[in-house]
């Protein structure tokens, strides 16, 4: 529990640092779900692959330009957690930027984390949180230690051993938080760019605290 709200502390007092790190990320995620909402009420397979036959060009190039955002700012949270903690800010724009540089690291540790979630999902549900929270500091070791993607995904199984029952709880915690903020959301507003917007900003808003309980762990590692 104090994790939790340690990690709300610290996004309240740094909530628009954060919103700015954020914003490239959710405006494209907004423009992408937009893109595909027409798809909703299309029932024929041929419309649905029309659709792609004729947006093929666009959709795979920002589609590729979401996933270099999504690693870039994935490895941008742990670059500003670890700023704002030293009191030695960095400017969000420049976070993204060191992200984009470890774009391969990124995405080679969270293809091969993906895979490990995946059979833990075959085993059931549970395996595949406890093996997402023993990964989840990986993004740490790529983008503060310089690491390699198979080490830092090594480093972070090694290093959790004996948090992985409290990274476990904390990991299940956030995602239910936000399953249900979005559920509600979705319950009340009706589907369109407002639900959108209203889904992506819960979907940061709590990926945020969450990433700094993670961070907070590996800073408590090198301590010790």
């Amino acid at each position: 529990m104090n994790q939790f709200n340690r990690a709300w502390s610290f996004y309240a007092k740094n909530w628009k640092f954060f919103i700015v790190l954020a914003a490239p990320i959710m405006m494209l995620e907004i423009a992408m779900a937009s893109m595909i909402t027409p798809l909703q009420n299309v029932t024929q397979p041929e419309d649905i692959l029309e659709f792609f036959n004729e947006n093929i060009g666009f959709l795979s190039s920002v589609s590729l330009f979401g996933v270099v955002l999504s690693m870039a700012f994935m490895g941008a949270l742990f670059v500003s957690y670890a700023s704002i903690e030293s009191e030695n800010e960095i400017e969000p724009l420049n976070a993204l930027f060191l992200g984009i540089r470890k774009f391969f690291p990124l995405l080679g540790a969270y293809l091969l984390a993906s895979v490990g979630v995946f059979f833990g999902i075959l085993l059931l549900i549970l395996p595949a949180f406890y093996v997402a929270a023993r990964l989840c500091i990986f993004p740490a070791f790529i983008m503060l230690e310089d690491k390699g993607a198979i080490e830092s995904l090594k480093l972070s199984w090694e290093k959790t051993d004996e948090h992985g029952t409290t990274l476990f709880g904390l990991t299940i915690a956030f995602f239910s938080l936000t399953m249900i903020f979005a559920s509600v959301a979705q319950s009340i507003i009706s589907p369109g760019l407002t639900q959108l917007v209203v889904l992506a900003i819960i979907e940061y808003v709590i990926v945020i605290p969450w990433g700094y309980v993670y961070f907070s762990l590996y800073k408590s590692l090198k301590r010790h």
